[in-house]
């Protein structure tokens, strides 16, 4: 009966809760109310970065004690939170990750020249960071403890949530728009379920430190677990 409730499979349980929310959150409210939570900078929004903060912070006290993934993890999660808070626009034409800021003749020199340095900067901190990673890696795809399933959801997650923040655009783009019922549905699963993913990426950080740690009704959590 609990055989699906070991740690192992907790994100997987946590994704389906908060898809959970999203659909209610989507049926329970009015479109207007929809509009004025999910909209561009708006609570929602505001809430998801400080998770992603959150996370940052969390994982850097993890990698400064342990070190192992939670490096990378902080530096994507500070990236994360930027980007819900739209910094990566703040200060350039086009956004750093953007290959118009690089293309486009209107972008001065000097803006080409910086955004692109800021780039390479943050791939060579996520690159170092990854290749001192590598035992921890590695002992996710040989032992596979319950933070290897949790990876498997983060996978699946991080793409999925990209489908659903282009939905509207291809609408769009083929000269049709949503119903203003599919739409709330759509900013509901989108805002909600970006917000959610710090949840998941908290939770994934407890299963790669804290391995031995069990969700089941004949077990003690353990709090004594080290990584590979």
């Amino acid at each position: 009966m609990f055989k699906f409730l070991n740690f192992r499979f907790l994100l997987f349980w946590v994704l389906l809760a908060g898809i959970g929310v999203s659909v209610l959150s989507g049926a329970s409210m009015s479109a207007d109310t929809v509009k004025a939570l999910l909209k561009e900078n708006g609570p929602v929004e505001v809430a998801s970065a400080v998770l992603h903060f959150v996370v940052a912070a969390v994982a850097a006290g993890f990698w400064l004690r342990r070190g192992g993934l939670a490096g990378p993890i902080a530096v994507a999660a500070l990236l994360l939170g930027a980007r819900e808070l739209d910094w990566h626009h703040a200060f350039t034409t086009f956004g750093l990750f953007n290959l118009r800021q690089y293309l486009r003749p209107e972008v001065s020199l000097v803006e080409k020249l910086a955004s692109a340095g800021v780039v390479v900067l943050i791939g060579t901190v996520l690159a170092v960071s990854l290749t001192r990673s590598k035992d921890h890696i590695k002992d996710l795809l040989v032992r596979r403890p319950p933070a290897a399933y949790g990876a498997v959801v983060l996978l699946a997650y991080l793409p999925t949530l990209k489908v659903l923040d282009a939905i509207p655009r291809w609408f769009r783009q083929a000269g049709s728009a949503l119903s203003e019922t599919a739409m709330k549905y759509s900013r509901a699963l989108e805002e909600i379920n970006e917000m959610w993913l710090p949840v998941l990426v908290l939770l994934f950080l407890l299963q790669l430190y804290f391995p031995s740690w069990r969700i089941e009704p004949s077990a003690t959590p353990s709090l004594n677990g080290t990584p590979g």
